[in-house]
This record gives C-alpha cells, structure tokens and sequence, in this order.
C-alpha cells in the first residue's frame, strides 16, 4: 500500500455540542451489551479539522478533504480506483495507522455522494493482516450474495459469511454506522443508524487482531468523526465482576476506565510527531503575565498501557492554581514499536517523551511557557521515562533543518513516583530476588509470554544487549551535572531488604536506595521516600516540583 501525506492547512475547530451529540447517538447499549462497552477506551478519533497524516491509503489520488459549510469531511473523488487488489475484493480503503485491535467498538458518519441507484455502498475493514486476509462489511443498498453482507477475504476471492436480505436505506444524507468486534467470541455486529439493534451479525474467529479502515468496493463517500474504542475482553460470566488487578500483568493493554474530570486542555491532541497516532499531547496554559514553568506528565501502565486521561483534576487544577502549567503525554508502546523495528522498543517510549519536550519547548512563545523551567512526574513507566529524560544528555541538534530537533530535551528537575531506576536483570536479581520486570523493554515480549519468561530471557541474553541495558537504565546515566531528583514509593509496605523478594518487585523502594546511593557518590541531589523512610523535607513529588519550579 501507499501512504499519503496530508496537505491541508490547520481548520477550524468543530463545535463541542455537535461531537458530544453524536458520542451519545453512537455508544448507546447494544445487543453486545452495556457491560461491555463499559469496558471501551477511547484510542482514535479524528473529525478531519485539523491536518493529519493518520491514514494508509490503497490509492491516494482517490480521496481528499471535503468542505461544506465550515465543516471537514474525508472522502472519495471517484469511483475507478488504481488499486487492483490481489484477489476479487473492495477497491477503495483507507487504513489507520499504527492501530491493531482484535475487540473494539468502531464508529463513524457517512454520506453517500453518488447516486448509483441500487449500487450504493460503503465499506468497514477490520482485523486486515494484509491485502489478501481481512473482513470487511459491505453496506450494500440492495443485498445479494456478494454485496450487503459481512465478508471475509483469506486468501481467495470474498465470500460472505452472513445472508443478509436487509437493504441500506442510502439516500445523499448522513448516516451513522457502527461495528462492533470481540475477538474471543468471534462476534461481529454492524449498525446502520439504529444504534440498538444489529443490522447484520456474525461470529467467526478466522482473524484475531489486525488494521481497522473505511472505503468502498466501487463506490463514493465521504466520511467524518471516526472514533475507535477498545473493548477489554470478558466473558458473560465475568461481566458483574471487576477485573483483578492483583499478580503480574501480561503483556497486553491495561483494562480500561472511565477517565477522571479534568479541565478542558488549551490545546487538545497536540501532534507533536507523525510516526503513530499515540504521539499527542494535552496543554494547559496558567494564568499569568510571565512566561510559566512547565509540569510534564508522563503516564504508567508498563509503556504497554495507559493513556494521558488518566490525570485528573487533582495534579492538573493543582498546578494551574499556583501559575504552573501543564502538559500530558501519549507515546508509542512497546507493541507499536516492536511492529515498526524499533530496536529496542524502549527507545520509543522515551524519544517520544523527549520529542514532546522539545516541542513544548518549540511553543514557548505561543504557551507562554518558560523553558528554563520544566519538570517531568509519572509513576512505574511513567517515572523510568522522566528518570531518563532528567539524566540522559541533551538530545538537542543545533544543526537539525527542524526547529524542534534543535529544542533542548533536558529538565530542571523529576519527581517522580514507583520508578524503575535500573533494567538490569542481573543487577535487579541482585537488589531485589524475586525482579521479573524489563524483558518487554528490550524486545522480549511476545502474546502469551508473561513478564517472568521475558524477564529470564533478557537475563539469559544480557551480553548481547547491554549496551541497550546501558543506554536506557537510569541509573547507569548519572552524571554530576543532573538536576535534582525526588522519588517516592508510597507502597512500600516494609523496609527493603537487599536482595530479598518484594511484594511488588517491579515497584520496591530497593530501586530508589539503590539509586540514590549513586546519586550521592556521584554528587547528584536525590531525596527518596517511602513510608518507614521520610528524610526528605519534601512530602511527595508535587511538593517537590512546586518547589523547584516556582523559586
């Protein structure tokens, strides 16, 4: 396929009433159940108002931005594609990027804009492996058995897997369309419009996961607020039940929650890079009539899970209130940049931190922020992240063509909490005796595999990889010319003991005396605290950051 880059300049934002109108319209309860969709994370959406790179297009020259009174939309100029695919299937697909979803609930607008009479159509792509394995459903206006129908490509021409006799009432308005996916039961279910009951569905457990799009087989239509959720997958007897948090996590995405209240951002979903739609940013700009220090937050959740929305009014309102601003960060996981050969998949997670500073940094003038006065807070993978950010060297290209290469990417300080100071499994083994975290980091990770075997793995392959081991553990970057580091583990229920086993090994204050120990030889400010341990004149990490950033 060909990728396409968007060259539309930036568009006036959509009105908030008609987004939250239509959310409403397109998450109602279903036949697949409420409990389910309780569990849904929102993980695209994209209203084509603003320029965006976010899709791979079979044929390029087929689609463009469309506008009509004030309002956006993405469509299809033409109905003869120059994509001829492999085997007999749609001509005309349009593929998120970055995006592999095996349960999910997929929503979106469409309007057809050429009247073919009993031609019409609209297509919905999902668990595409590539050109010659996917399912589509086939919103055909008058169903037969090779139109109206979900369908699956595997190799070999499209067949249908359902026998649908119900006809798509098209006409040149617009529709509202809604799939929805469970990769364990194998169920599909397509919505036209009625919002609660199926126009056609399925089960069939062919493809697992894969890449979710719009287009058509032959036909024209524009398309417009795209949201994508995933759905935590469960079966009805565990529906009335919370998940368990207890034991390790595997490697997969954290089950998702109903996002705190938060302010509205300043700017909302910020692109701050192109490689993946998790490159966004969230800004909150204080009140104030000098430029503002800066609190980055950097979430957890493993750098497989999490997502910026976790942060609430607490942290946010907190610091806007004393004239700090703030900003809060997606970035790839672990997953994404394994699929895109990043070697090690860490270095995606915490270049794309540094890309995010250096943008804000890019935006000083504009946020009104100062750059001389940045600091960085997150928990578990959130803290590793901040921790390599405050201690790696400067990133900074003087000489780069792009204006944010050349932003600086260090901070003035990191406070951060249950972070992991060091990826060493030998070094962890030694600290902490019963250590299973940090495989995943280094490209260990595979469906299936928990943290302990890709924990053993990295152990057994520590030569071939530690120069990674070097680059990336915190701990083996400190230097005397740091800024000051806070750092608490509030779970700490008894005191560390060098080289026993830890309730929760991944977040064991053993990682903060380890590392402050360093600091200290090497001359580096470091304040640790945990419950049995409060020898900082800093209670927790917001203390800490309000301190440094406002003197």
């Amino acid at each position: 396929m060909i990728s396409v880059q968007s060259s539309w300049g930036p568009l006036p934002i959509r009105m908030l009433s008609q987004v939250l109108v239509f959310f409403s319209a397109m998450v109602l309860p279903s036949a697949y159940g409420q409990e389910h969709l309780d569990q849904r994370q929102l993980v695209f959406d994209e209203d084509f108002e603003t320029r965006t790179n976010r899709w791979e297009l079979t044929d390029p020259s087929a689609w463009e931005i469309f506008e009509k009174d004030g309002n956006h939309s993405f469509g299809l100029n033409k109905r003869i594609s120059n994509y001829t695919p492999k085997v007999r299937s749609p001509h005309n697909i349009a593929l998120i990027k970055d995006l592999r979803e095996g349960s999910f609930v997929f929503t979106f607008k469409v309007r057809s804009t050429n009247d073919t009479g009993n031609h019409r159509d609209c297509c919905v792509f999902f668990c595409h492996r590539d050109a010659e394995h996917f399912y589509y459903v086939h919103l055909g206006a008058k169903p037969d058995p090779a139109s109206g129908q979900i369908m699956i490509v595997n190799g070999e021409p499209r067949r249908a897997l359902t026998e649908n006799k119900k006809e798509v009432p098209w006409d040149d308005a617009w529709h509202q369309v809604k799939l929805v996916r469970d990769s364990e039961s194998g169920l599909i279910e397509v919505y036209f419009d009625d919002m609660t009951k199926p126009h056609m569905s399925v089960n069939d457990k062919t493809f697992g996961t894969g890449r979710i799009g719009i287009g058509s087989f032959d036909d024209m239509n524009e398309f417009d607020e795209v949201r994508l959720y995933t759905l935590h997958s469960i079966s009805p007897q565990q529906t009335k039940a919370k998940p368990s948090t207890k034991g390790n996590s595997k490697n997969n995405t954290q089950t998702a929650k109903k996002p705190p209240e938060r302010p509205t951002p300043t700017v909302a979903d910020y692109a701050y890079g192109q490689e993946s739609q998790r490159q966004r940013l969230d800004f909150w700009k204080a009140e104030s009539d000098q430029p503002t220090p800066v609190v980055l937050l950097i979430h957890g959740g493993g750098w497989v899970g999490g997502d910026k929305t976790n942060y609430g009014n607490r942290p946010i309102k907190n610091y806007l209130d004393t004239g700090i601003s703030v900003a809060a960060i997606n970035y790839r996981y672990i997953p994404q940049a394994m699929e895109q050969g990043i070697e090690p998949p860490v270095k995606a997670c915490v270049t794309d931190a540094a890309r995010a500073l250096q943008t804000i940094r890019s935006k000083a003038q504009e946020w009104n922020v100062n750059p001389m006065k940045i600091g960085a807070t997150g928990s578990s993978a959130g803290a590793c992240t901040s921790l390599w950010l405050a201690l790696h060297d400067d990133l900074a290209d003087p000489t780069s063509n792009d204006p944010i290469a050349r932003e600086s990417s260090r901070l003035q300080c990191a406070a951060v909490t249950g972070a992991q100071t060091s990826l060493d499994p030998q070094q962890l083994r030694m600290w902490i005796g019963n250590s299973i975290y940090g495989g995943h980091a280094f490209g260990f990770a595979k469906k299936g595999r928990s943290r302990a075997e890709e924990f053993d793995l990295l152990l057994a392959n520590r030569d071939q990889v530690l120069p990674w081991i070097r680059e990336y553990s915190p701990i083996e970057l400190i230097t005397s010319d740091d800024p000051p580091i806070f750092l608490e583990y509030p779970k700490q229920k008894t005191a560390p003991n060098l080289g026993g086993n830890e309730a929760d090994p991944t977040h064991s204050a053993m990682y903060g005396v380890q590392f402050q120990d360093q600091c200290k030889a090497i001359g580096v400010s470091c304040d640790l605290v945990y419950p049995s341990h409060l020898e900082s004149p800093f209670a927790n990490a917001h203390a800490f950051l309000m301190h440094h950033l406002k003197r």
